[in-house]
């Protein structure tokens, strides 16, 4: 779909929104985006909280200081031509999620994310076209 509208309509694309997390690989998508110079906008970054309870993620933030979803926000966020966008609406929610920014993941901690399984889509609205066939 994202093809179509760039290639074929010419449309002007800002951004492209798509779920993306460590729990799901967009390979695909990222590398096309990244071929057209257009970020991709993580949604849900934190996996629908999912990133929360996972004990690697919570590994690696013992290791930094830092909590399982912080991790995960510094993992996108390492990523060239990834937005991530995690929905907050404590305030202290809200300063976790920033001080996700002073995360330095080593490549001891990537190393440890790669082996997290990357099929797992937790969005699919009715409507939805089959996302994984879709670029």
């Amino acid at each position: 779909m994202i093809r179509r509208a760039v290639e074929e309509i010419g449309a002007p694309i800002a951004a492209h929104q798509v779920e993306y997390h460590l729990f799901l690989s967009q390979a695909p998508t990222l590398d096309y985006l990244r071929s057209k110079a257009i970020p991709l906008t993580a949604y849900p970054p934190l996996a629908q909280g999912r990133a929360a309870n996972d004990p690697t993620l919570a590994a690696i933030g013992r290791k930094h200081g830092a909590t399982a979803p912080q991790v995960a926000i510094a993992w996108l966020l390492d990523q060239e031509d990834v937005i991530a966008i995690p929905k907050a609406g404590r305030p202290e929610s809200q300063k976790a999620n920033l001080e996700a920014l002073t995360i330095s993941l080593d490549d001891e901690d990537r190393a440890a994310i790669a082996v997290l399984p990357k099929d797992q889509r937790f969005v699919r609205p009715p409507f939805a076209p089959e996302w994984d066939a879709v670029v």
